[in-house]
């Protein structure tokens, strides 16, 4: 069963991150990039039995109207914070975990611990990835 991971454009490199350690750990790895019908693919994603992580930063351009219809979402909904912004009003009664500030190694630890899995072998975190 795939995961989907949702991101606003300019989080690509930390989506790419997520998505190659999660197939490093044997899962199926969908990417998407958050547009117009975001919602609509992420209840989509979450209607039979995907899972789904959405990325949320400062950069991330969904309304309070938005957020709040995937604040409504089932528990296959995976929120993580990228950086220090304020969460959305509508996400906070979700559970959310952040990966600000963590290493490359808690980050990945806290990764896979959400999804499951074992990982062999760790990728450079886009922090580090110059």
């Amino acid at each position: 069963m795939p995961i989907f991971v949702f991101h606003a454009a300019p989080d690509e490199p930390w989506a790419q991150w997520i998505a190659l350690e999660l197939r490093a750990a044997g899962h199926e790895v969908n990417l998407e990039s958050a547009g117009t019908d975001f919602v609509q693919r992420i209840e989509v994603a979450l209607s039979g039995t995907d899972s789904a992580l959405v990325l949320v930063s400062a950069v991330h351009r969904a309304t309070d109207d938005e957020w709040a219809r995937i604040a409504r979402s089932p528990d296959r909904l995976i929120v993580l914070y990228l950086d220090a912004a304020a969460p959305p009003e509508p996400l906070c009664a979700l559970p959310g975990r952040s990966l600000h500030g963590l290493d490359e190694e808690d980050a990945l630890e806290l990764l896979l611990n959400l999804v499951g899995g074992p990982h062999p072998h760790p990728h450079p975190h886009p922090r580090n990835a110059r």
